[in-house]
């Protein structure tokens, strides 16, 4: 059996998230079915993390083992063209039998991408969050440094859905006007992106930050605001949950 890892790109707007569901499509569910037809064999995925409903990758990591010899650079093509156009094969490697995308994971990044500005745009509208009043982007930084270290993340999650330690932590944070996004040669006007660094992530983690956050760019909440509610571990005292749209999993890093 030879171990196969995938690098992924995905748009999430159509599927229930990553994790397999009985009645909804799901990113995991749309490659084992491609795998197995490809391969001819029961294939299961496993990746690096899941992500919700809604929210896409860039860089997502997923295994799979297959007893097939098909050369990887047919196998890659191949799967591309039985795959749907929203999820896409970037890389396929043979790796150890033991590797593992989530355990031997040392950090993930995801950014949240906001767009500021007084229109939505038309050509992104499906992978940012319009926010049409100016936010203050300098206290927003300010705020989620609070966030770098180990912490105790109880606040920034859905609890219900978080099985054991809430304890959690963030490497780098930042929050920054005109990232990364670049259209017809010019910086996405307005575009402000929310960046957490972090060995793991809590389920709703990035989206419940981002909320809180863009309570502190409207001033509702002060930057130091943002460590008060860190330490209380109350949710209720957080902002709300920012819509799924606006985030991605940039990158998983080993």
């Amino acid at each position: 059996m030879r171990t196969m890892k995938m690098t992924l790109e995905y748009l999430g707007t159509h599927y229930s998230g990553w994790q397999r569901q009985l009645r909804a499509p799901s990113i995991q569910e749309g490659l084992e079915r491609a795998l197995s037809t490809l391969l001819r064999e029961e294939i299961a995925v496993y990746g690096s993390g899941r992500t919700d409903a809604g929210v896409h990758a860039f860089n997502q990591v997923a295994t799979f083992k297959t007893a097939s010899e098909l050369d990887l650079g047919r196998m890659r093509w191949s799967l591309n063209a039985i795959l749907p156009g929203d999820i896409v094969v970037k890389a396929l490697e043979e790796v150890a039998d033991d590797f593992d995308a989530r355990r031997d994971a040392a950090w993930r990044e995801y950014r949240y991408y906001i767009l500021n500005r007084p229109y939505a745009s038309v050509f992104f509208s499906g992978v940012v969050h319009h926010v049409a009043k100016a936010l203050d982007v300098s206290a927003m930084d300010d705020g989620i440094k609070h966030l770098i270290g180990r912490h105790d993340f109880a606040a920034f999650c859905l609890i219900s859905e978080v099985e054991g330690s809430t304890v959690r932590t963030v490497l780098e944070a930042s929050v920054v006007r005109n990232g990364d996004i670049v259209w017809a040669g010019e910086p996405l006007e307005g575009l402000v992106t929310v960046r957490l660094r972090a060995h793991a992530f809590l389920y709703n983690m990035m989206r419940v930050v981002t909320g809180t956050l863009l309570d502190v760019g409207r001033g509702k909440l002060s930057p130091d605001d943002v460590k008060t509610i860190l330490e209380s571990k109350d949710r209720s005292k957080a902002g709300q949950t920012a819509p799924p749209h606006g985030l991605t999993l940039v990158e998983v890093a080993y």
